[in-house]
């Protein structure tokens, strides 16, 4: 019968194998033992629920430490018989601590500030709302429907690259963009000079290491690196450290390979939860895809090498208490035991997964990444809840998550099968065009700006999905006046890179075929804060488009409809600088540029957009100088009207990312108010 707690319930409650004793407790003056077999004598504190039944140790450490031989740094010269089960009695505890520390109380902190947020929010809504019925339109002129604006077009021989930019008619005066108050803007306070410092070191993004390793900007950097050491400290924390290094260090090795093993079932739910496709950390921390895959890789790889240490560790517990004694136990014969036999199951399918996660294997090969990954990792846990009794606990918890994640995703998504066609726009890029969605269902397919999908071919492989980026604004966001509830379904478009695998079957299939779409997902977070920007830059580079257009058009299309309602707009500038290899690149956005050009005159006089398009390769190709780019646009001329939040997008190779995140922590430092937004393709 299995005991009913999983350690002892009092420390002195602890037997010994063939001792037929059990542990004096302190109070105990006499030290005498008693040989009651009451159902308070467990001993789940030991390595395996096997050894429960039968603690395989050797009489010289139970002997040792029934004479009070264990004694512990800070207790001095006095002996502490019960320092051994106590550490292994706090591990056991530990993991709890750490799931609510670690996990549900930054989570429930990030609900409670997102939360207020919306409160203030709203209320800042409802203000705005009722001042704006008091007050009505704005009286200069803001936001008239045919106002004159121009967009002039300007060609660059020497760099092959065009720009495009909304000009203010002549006729205004040149005074009515100033403000009334010709004061220089108010200094800084201290705490914000500090808050923006802070804001650019943790923007900083460091150079690739001597492998040429990407390195991740501060912010990532630095919870992995309290996530490593968090889990380092863990593992010797409340582990007693004996004045006695003789014997005592023996004991100290069972210990610690115990403490490791606990901490690698314990991380396995914050695993779960960052692997979620719903994962409430992305979406209260406004973390991008790649970077929540950043923080998943280092949890999962802390795991790992847990995993090592536990298993080397158990070996050195063989070696130490058990080879050479006269039980007759080898080690091929503990290993055969069901419990460390399901044990050596997990590790070792923990370990095939994690092999096939590596950067190389994943990228060239991902349909075989997604596969092992998904069989082998339900296959490791499954053993590991055979494995130990306190494990059990945590794999629940962990599928219970997973469960979780499908259901709260299935109530407002479902799975959508369309029809998608293929065309091969050039040597190395493809265009996806999904469109009846639902086989005509009355139900419509919808999705956010820079969201993205999971794309299947039943007829390949039902089980490969694979993650890719929406390149149209969805209806209700695009420039084409669309209202989400106008019953017209939008078609997805997706440009897609050739690579090796799945992308290079479309690429040579061409033509129609059916498809699933598992999605949308996305975050928020780019959303938010380009809402609030009175300037939006937004760099992207080859198919990074697909995550600046959509969000681009987000903002003009809410400038379109205020400007219908005629309740005006706000002086605004909009910049788009989009970067490629090849002139033909242009075309996978050609007729959306074209719709620009139609909407122009819908736009208020206060409203400027520029188009910036650069060519990389060819005879007149040139790279931007992103950091005068930048610095240009966050010190405009007319920064007296534009006063405000710039918001700098960038989506695109990691060189260019990280050379904008050098810019905005210049420009942080200087104290200028700038938020950058990094999103970067990956899976």
């Amino acid at each position: 019968m299995s005991p009913p707690y999983p350690y002892p319930k009092r420390s002195s409650d602890l037997r010994f194998p063939d001792t037929g004793v059990i542990l004096a407790s302190p109070s105990n003056s006499n030290g005498s033992a008693t040989n009651d077999d009451s159902s308070e004598n467990l001993n789940m504190w030991w390595p395996s629920s096997h050894f429960n039944l039968r603690p395989v140790l050797s009489e010289r450490v139970s002997e040792f430490i029934k004479r009070n031989a264990v004694s512990t740094a800070n207790v001095g010269d006095r002996g502490d018989p019960n320092a051994v089960v106590n550490a292994l009695e706090y591990t056991r505890w530990l993991g709890i601590y750490y799931n609510v520390g670690c996990i549900l109380f930054p989570i429930g902190v990030f609900v409670i500030r997102k939360t207020v947020g919306r409160i203030r929010a709203y209320r800042k809504a409802q203000k705005k709302k009722k001042k704006g019925n008091s007050t009505g339109t704005d009286n200069r002129g803001y936001g008239t429907g045919n106002s004159e604006v121009s967009i002039v077009e300007i060609a660059s021989t020497a760099s092959s690259s065009s720009a495009s930019s909304v000009i203010i008619p002549a006729e205004v005066d040149s005074d009515e963009s100033k403000p009334l108050l010709q004061n220089s803007p108010p200094r800084l306070t201290w705490y914000t000079r500090l808050y923006r410092r802070v804001q650019g070191f943790l923007t900083y993004q460091r150079p690739n290491d001597s492998r040429g390793r990407v390195i991740p900007h501060n912010s990532i950097l630095i919870i992995n690196q309290l996530f490593f050491w968090t889990s380092v400290f863990l593992s010797i924390y409340q582990i007693y450290y004996p004045l006695d290094t003789t014997n005592n260090a023996d004991l100290r090795v069972f210990l610690v390979a115990d403490r490791v093993g606990m901490i690698f079932t314990m991380n396995q739910p914050l695993n779960f939860i960052l692997a979620a496709k719903t994962s409430p950390i992305k979406y209260l921390t406004g973390w991008s895809y790649e970077e929540h895959l950043i923080v998943h890789r280092m949890v999962a790889s802390m795991s790992h090498l847990m995993s090592i240490v536990h298993f080397v560790g158990m070996y050195a517990v063989y070696r130490i208490f058990i080879a050479g004694t006269d039980r007759g136990l080898t080690f091929i014969g503990i290993l055969l035991r069901p419990d460390i036999f399901f044990g050596l199951i997990s590790f070792i399918a923990f370990w095939i997964f994690g092999i096939t996660s590596m950067d190389e294997i994943r990228l060239k090969a991902y349909e075989m990444f997604l596969a092992t990954h998904i069989s082998f990792a339900s296959l490791a846990m499954i053993f590991l809840y055979l494995h130990h009794p306190a494990a059990r606990i945590y794999v629940v918890f962990s599928f219970s998550i997973w469960a979780i994640d499908r259901i709260a995703y299935r109530a407002f998504n479902k799975r959508w099968s369309a029809d998608a066609e293929v065309e091969v726009l050039d040597e190395s890029t493809i265009r996806v065009t999904i469109k009846n969605f639902g086989n005509g269902s009355k139900k419509m397919m919808r999705w956010e700006p820079a969201g993205h999908i999971f794309l299947t071919v039943p007829e390949w492989n039902r089980l490969q999905a694979h993650p890719f980026t929406i390149l149209t604004a969805p209806a209700g966001y695009d420039l084409e006046g669309n209202d989400i509830d106008s019953g017209k379904e939008k078609e997805m478009v997706l440009v897609i890179r050739k690579l090796k695998g799945f992308t290079d079957a479309l690429y040579g299939m061409g033509g129609n075929v059916r498809v699933t779409v598992d999605g949308p997902y996305g975050s928020e977070h780019a959303r938010g804060s380009l809402k609030e920007c009175k300037k939006a830059l937004f760099i992207a580079g080859g198919s990074g488009i697909a995550v600046a257009w959509p969000l681009m058009c987000e903002i003009i299309r809410k400038e379109m409809d205020k400007n219908k309602k005629g309740k005006g707009g706000k002086p605004r500038k909009i910049v788009l600088i989009w970067i490629v290899h090849h002139e033909h690149h242009f075309k996978w956005i050609e007729e959306d540029l074209e719709r620009l050009e139609e909407v122009k005159r819908a736009l208020p006089r206060a409203f400027e957009i520029e188009v910036r398009k650069f060519i990389t390769r060819g005879v007149n190709g040139k790279r931007p100088d992103l950091r005068k780019e930048v610095v240009r646009i966050v010190d405009d001329e007319d920064g007296a009207r534009l006063n405000g939040r710039t918001g700098v997008l960038v989506c695109g190779p990691d060189a260019m990312m990280r050379e904008v995140r050098s810019v905005g922590r210049d420009l942080l430092y200087e104290g200028k108010d700038v938020e950058i937004l990094a999103e970067k393709f990956g899976w």
